[in-house]
């Protein structure tokens, strides 16, 4: 998979402008005696209070929380790192251009835009089994390690799973979302998520059984 020109680039231009402004806020902060915000919260309008979240502070506070969280994620469906590393800088090229400082997306719009990235990659030229052995081996590193006949039993398993639920397994045992975080990633309810859990783990359970019974 390829994308159409290099994000990474991309990426190492915004990083080196935010960069350049925090430098040039920072200098300007100490010989005005100001400074911006660094917290959660920006400015109260209180004599003495901190001035308001840039947009530079916050890209790059975003990107050095969550960039780990996006690439793990997209290592449970990508098995080359390159390509990895080509979504989660595209993703964050996006973040850059539609980040408002005041109200900074979270964890939940950067899975769900990586998700974007990825169908639209596997549209191009990704086959559904590639994805299927990628997400076997992520769900292996959430455990202890398994018997290579277990993995292989897995695999199958996971098969069976419609790309609905395979999501949600994902989200939930790979990223470690809540159903309540899953729902703002896939835009449904909650007991939607739930209902989709319930559903392929019941399928993930019949599947391994049935290998069990045949061993």
């Amino acid at each position: 998979m390829r994308l159409r020109s290099d994000p990474r680039a991309r990426l190492r231009v915004v990083l080196a402008e935010v960069d350049g402004r925090i430098a040039r806020e920072r200098a300007h902060a100490t010989r005005t005696g100001t400074t911006r915000a660094t917290g959660a919260t920006g400015a109260t309008g209180a004599p003495g209070a901190p001035a308001p979240r840039s947009k530079a502070v916050a890209f790059r506070i975003l990107f050095d929380e969550h960039l780990p969280r996006v690439r793990r994620h997209l290592s449970c469906f990508l098995d080359d790192r390159s390509e990895v590393e080509e979504i989660a800088a595209d993703v964050f090229v996006v973040a850059w251009k539609k980040l408002q400082p005041e109200n900074p997306m979270g964890i939940t719009w950067l899975i769900r835009t990586a998700d974007n990235k990825l169908r639209d990659a596997a549209r191009r030229d990704r086959s559904k089994r590639r994805a299927i052995d990628a997400l076997t081996r992520g769900l292996q590193e959430t455990s202890d390690a398994l018997h290579p006949l277990e993995a292989l039993a897995l695999r199958e398993a996971i098969i069976t799973l419609s790309a609905r639920e395979r999501q949600v397994v994902v989200l939930t045992y790979w990223d470690e979302l809540s159903a309540g975080e899953v729902a703002q990633v896939l835009r449904c309810s909650a007991a939607a998520v739930w209902t989709t859990l319930t559903r392929a783990r019941a399928k993930l359970r019949r599947q391994l059984e049935a290998k069990e019974a045949d061993a």
